[in-house]
C-alpha cells in the first residue's frame, strides 16, 4: 500500500511588537480569566504564502480589532529586492487577510515594518496547482485520540472519496505531531496529507457579547482561509468537519459531488447527536457509538457544517471568509441544504467535552440505522 504524500506544511508566523496588544471587542466589558488566558492578544500573522496566481502574497491572521490604525501604518517590503509593495486588507470579525500586490517574481520573504520593529516572514509555497481536482477534508486537532483521527479520515475517504487531508495541530501535548502524520498517511486511499502546526491560543466563547460570541477563536477560523487560499483554490471540493463529526453521504453520494452540482457550489447541513453511550465496553472510536435520542428535535445538532466547490468565481473574492458554521461574504441565496445531507455529531468523542453530565435513560434512545449502514459501507 502506498502511503499518502506529505505536503509542505511549514507556516510563517509573527507576533505583534512588544507592548502592542489586541483587545477584545467592547473591552470595557468584564471577562473571566479563562477567556483572557485563551485570547490571542499578541498574534499578528499566522501564515504568509503565495496566492495561487503567483503574483500576490497573502498574510492570514487574526482581526485587528483595536489595532486598525497600526495595521494601516505598517509598511511591507519584498525581499531580497527591497521593493515596497501595496497592501489591501480584507477583514472580518475573526480573521484578516492582507493582500500584497505585484510582489516581484523570485521574492523569498516579506519584511513588515510595524511600529518601531521590522519582522521578516518567509513566503511559503502555494499548493493549489498540485492539489487541482482534489477532494479536501480539513479541521483542527489538539490531543484527540489517534484512533479517532484515523477513523474520521477512513470514513470520509471511503464514503466521500476524500483524497487529501489538511489537519491543523493546535499544539498537541499528548503526542508528537509526527504521530498524527503517520496516522493519516496510513489511511488507504489518501493521496496527500498536511499537518501544519499552529500553537497560537485557541480562544474561548465570549460571554460578554451576545452577537457571535464565538468570534475569538482566531486560529481555527484563520486556518479555514489558509486551507482555501493556500491548498484548495483549485480543488474539486473542500469539506469542513471536526474529529467528532462524520458527514453522511446523501443518498449514497459524495458530499463533494453534491456541492459541485449546486448553483453556487455550496452545501450546508445540520447534524444529529450520537450519544455518549458506548455499544460495547471496548468502544475505541466512532464505531463504538451508535445510538441517538428518539426525540428528533432533541437529537438535532443545530450548527451548520458545509462543503464548498472552491472553483466558483465568487470564492476568489478575498472578502469571502470561511467560518465554522457559515461562509462570510457568500452570495445571497447561495446556502442550500440538499436532501439527505447531514452529519453525525459524537458526544463521546473529542476529549469528551461534549459528553452529557447526566446519563440518558435507555428508553429514550434508539440505534441510528443510517449510521450503522454507513459504517457497514465504509468497512466493505
Amino acid at each position: 500500500m502506498m502511503e499518502a504524500a506529505l505536503l509542505d506544511a511549514e507556516s510563517s508566523a509573527a507576533a505583534l511588537p512588544a507592548g502592542t496588544r489586541r483587545e477584545p471587542r467592547m473591552p470595557q466589558r468584564r471577562r473571566d480569566q479563562a477567556f483572557l488566558d485563551a485570547f490571542d492578544a499578541t498574534g499578528m500573522v499566522y501564515d504568509c504564502f503565495w496566492h495561487a496566481d503567483g503574483r500576490r502574497v497573502l498574510l492570514v491572521g487574526p482581526p485587528p480589532v483595536n489595532l486598525v490604525a497600526d495595521y494601516y501604518l505598517a509598511r511591507f517590503t519584498a525581499l531580497p529586492s527591497g521593493n515596497a509593495v501595496t497592501r489591501r486588507f480584507h477583514s472580518s470579525l475573526s480573521v484578516m487577510i492582507t493582500e500584497l500586490i505585484d510582489v516581484p517574481t523570485g521574492s523569498t520573504a516579506i519584511a513588515i515594518r510595524f511600529g518601531r520593529e521590522t519582522i521578516e516572514l518567509p513566503i511559503r509555497a502555494n499548493l493549489s496547482a498540485q492539489l487541482a481536482g482534489a477532494r479536501i477534508l480539513f479541521g483542527m486537532n489538539r490531543n484527540n485520540d489517534l484512533r479517532w483521527i484515523g477513523e474520521w479520515a477512513r470514513f470520509h475517504q471511503r464514503l466521500h472519496g476524500t483524497d487529501t487531508i489538511v489537519l491543523y495541530d493546535n499544539g498537541s501535548t499528548d503526542y508528537a505531531v509526527e504521530a498524527v502524520v503517520e496516522t493519516l498517511r496510513a489511511v488507504p486511499g489518501l493521496a496527500h496529507v498536511a499537518v501544519p502546526v499552529w500553537r497560537q491560543p485557541f480562544g474561548r466563547t465570549d460571554t460578554a457579547v451576545r452577537l457571535n460570541p464565538y468570534w475569538a477563536h482566531f486560529p481555527q477560523i484563520a486556518s479555514m482561509s489558509a486551507v482555501l487560499r493556500r491548498y484548495g483554490a483549485q480543488a474539486t471540493g473542500i469539506l469542513n468537519a471536526d474529529i467528532d463529526e462524520l458527514v453522511a453521504p446523501p443518498d449514497g453520494r459524495s458530499i463533494y459531488a453534491v456541492a459541485s452540482g449546486l448553483r453556487h457550489g455550496l452545501a450546508v447541513f445540520r447534524g444529529r447527536w450520537i450519544e455518549a453511550v458506548p455499544l460495547t465496553d471496548a468502544a475505541a472510536d466512532h464505531r463504538g457509538y451508535g445510538v441517538s435520542l428518539t426525540d428528533a428535535k432533541r437529537a438535532r445538532s443545530r450548527p451548520n457544517k458545509w462543503a464548498l466547490d472552491p472553483r466558483r468565481g465568487w470564492v476568489a473574492n478575498l472578502k469571502v471568509h470561511p467560518y465554522w458554521h457559515w461562509i462570510a461574504g457568500r452570495p445571497m441565496f447561495s446556502k442550500i441544504t440538499p436532501d439527505g445531507a447531514h452529519y453525525w455529531h459524537f458526544r463521546g468523542i473529542n476529549t469528551n467535552w461534549k459528553r452529557s453530565s447526566d446519563p440518558v435513560p435507555r428508553e429514550l434512545l434508539a440505534p441510528d440505522a443510517d449510521l450503522a449502514a454507513a459504517f457497514a459501507r465504509a468497512a466493505s
